[in-house]
């Protein structure tokens, strides 16, 4: 049995600990965050919630919809019916597309909940070294604790947060160094009265907003208030790392102003977000995902792409080569 130490408890980690644990290896997953999921991330309010993170998902391949039926038939995600709209230069207009979207049940992270049953997952930690040592590593967190040695190390962070842990001399050392990853700033606000906006969701080509969506359409979602999340350009953000709140706020109710065309009115809850690396770079560079002589493994959607499929293929991807090797 191969001991594996998986850093990253989003999708990609913790469904390569569930392949990996299906096949008898023993996975060990770390996780900074209070809670798995990663960027599927939704808080909860005494009476409203919001999706801050991934929005929805949507499925390309064949593999991946495979196991998409498995997290439906579960009940673990549900359809999101909607109709996207586009917004250019103040004027929207309804933009049908042929895309089915997917939601997590409850909450955007529910099926990975569900799959995280079971494993042997450390919450509240923060994996800060990899020491070497003969053929194995240990690990050792930001509290100068060590949690033992493992056979293998997968990285499934965000890729500047892996970058910083890679020993030196991996073979993905050089590409990670030429990849990168956007910031985004996510405000979500609940309205005390109905809006009036047709559209429950949009794309943004304006330059300081490229999303906003009414949570509340949802499945399953709390819809005593109708709550908007909006994501604002990678840009801009990266040139406003320190908004305030109430700049957020003020160009928030602005767009709302614009869909409904009057004051959408007061405002009962608000909440804001700032992801550091939400989106890598669109540049294409290969990144290999396993160094079979370091023992040290990669993935993540930034292997990949941008996308929840991304981060699941390139777990699958890892976990095939892994297999081969340690069956």
């Amino acid at each position: 049995m191969t001991r594996f130490a998986i850093v990253g408890a989003g999708i990609a980690g913790v469904s390569l600990a569930h392949r990996l644990v299906q096949s008898n290896h023993d996975c060990t997953v770390f996780e900074k965050s209070q809670e798995v999921g990663g960027r599927l991330a939704t808080e909860q309010f005494e009476d409203w919630q919001v999706d801050y993170g991934t929005q929805y998902f949507t499925v390309r391949t064949s593999k991946f919809m495979q196991e998409v039926e498995v997290w439906h038939s579960n009940g673990w995600i549900k359809h999101w019916s909607v109709t996207p709209w586009v917004l250019e230069r103040e004027t929207f207009s309804p933009s049908p597309d042929d895309h089915v979207r997917y939601v997590g049940t409850r909450s955007m992270n529910c099926m990975v909940q569900e799959m995280s049953r079971g494993l042997n997952v450390y919450l509240n930690t923060r994996i800060d070294r990899l020491e070497r040592q003969n053929d194995q590593w240990r690990i050792w967190d930001e509290h100068g604790e060590h949690y033992g040695m493992f056979d293998i190390v997968l990285l499934t962070a965000p890729l500047a947060q892996s970058l910083a842990l890679l020993p030196s001399g991996t073979i993905a050392e050089t590409s990670l160094r030429t990849s990168a990853m956007s910031p985004i700033w996510v405000y979500a606000l609940s309205l005390k009265q109905a809006s009036g906006i047709e559209a429950d969701a949009l794309f943004s080509n304006d330059g300081l907003v490229t999303w906003a969506a009414k949570n509340s359409s949802k499945p399953n979602r709390d819809a005593t208030y109708e709550t908007w999340v909006m994501h604002f350009a990678p840009q801009w953000t990266a040139n406003h790392l320190d908004a305030s709140e109430e700049l957020l706020r003020h160009q928030a109710i602005h767009l709302l102003d614009v869909l409904a065309g009057h004051d959408v009115g007061p405002i009962h809850g608000s909440f804001r977000y700032r992801w550091l690396y939400a989106r890598a770079s669109s540049k294409e560079i290969t990144i290999p995902q396993w160094d079979a002589n370091m023992k040290i493994g990669l993935a993540g959607d930034w292997t990949l792409g941008n996308c929840l499929e991304d981060a699941w293929l390139s777990a699958q991807s890892l976990a095939d080569q892994l297999l081969d090797f340690y069956l």
